[in-house]
């Protein structure tokens, strides 16, 4: 009888041992697979910051070359009658163009919807990615509201006093527009916002500390 019961008792702790086992096992293969999961939602996350620096640094090229312009009609403004046509007409062409900005937030979107935020096990690291996304939307924010404005104030100095001035020629020919008080204070005012908006330090910062991570 002992015996038999000793036998039962080798069963069951067999058949524990094996549950534990296999457990223990299931869950190494998941922790691992989890690890990859996030390492490649991180190398997601961190191309796609980097792509979102290049666009911002795309409008930051573009902001210094608007103010370089604008110092050309400037400088230029009681002599434009004598400045070359293409001159005129490249400057002009750069202050009148239609842009704005988007980035993406696609791959922090799947790390959220994935589950996979909190099984990266770095909160300071988190916080760094949130941010990073939130300067990305400011800095769009700020540069779609620069150029709305800029689109605003060429709108409104067309009004009932210079529209005839302008009706004839084809575009705004800034000769014309630099010789009106609003004409002056738009270029001036587009001048003064050269450097404004495209601070990308927090998302170079998430960028190095995704790097960090991933090594």
């Amino acid at each position: 009888m002992k015996e038999s019961a000793f036998h039962f008792f080798l069963d069951v702790l067999s058949v524990i041992l094996g549950i534990v086992i296999t457990f223990a096992i299931q869950g190494l293969i998941d922790r691992s697979r989890d690890r990859k999961n996030v390492r490649s939602a991180m190398e997601l996350v961190r191309t796609e910051l980097a792509t979102n620096i290049e666009d911002i640094n795309v409008m930051h090229d573009y902001l210094l070359e608007a103010n370089r312009s604008a110092l050309y009609f400037l400088r230029h403004s009681e002599e434009l009658d004598a400045c070359p046509e293409d001159s005129i007409e490249y400057h002009g062409s750069v202050l009148l163009a239609e842009i704005s900005l988007t980035t993406s937030s696609d791959a922090l979107e799947l790390l959220k919807s994935s589950s996979l935020f909190q099984k990266i096990g770095d909160n300071a690291l988190s916080m760094k990615i949130i941010r990073a996304y939130d300067c990305c939307g400011n800095i769009v924010s700020g540069l779609n509201r620069h150029f709305a404005n800029r689109s605003r104030q060429f709108e409104e100095s067309i009004n009932g006093e210079t529209v005839g001035i302008f009706a004839s020629k084809e575009g705004l020919p800034f000769r014309e527009y630099l010789k009106t008080d609003y004409g002056i204070y738009t270029v001036r005012w587009i001048a003064s916002q050269a450097g404004q908006f495209t601070d990308t330090s927090e998302i170079q910062e998430a960028i190095d500390a995704i790097d960090a991570y991933l090594k």
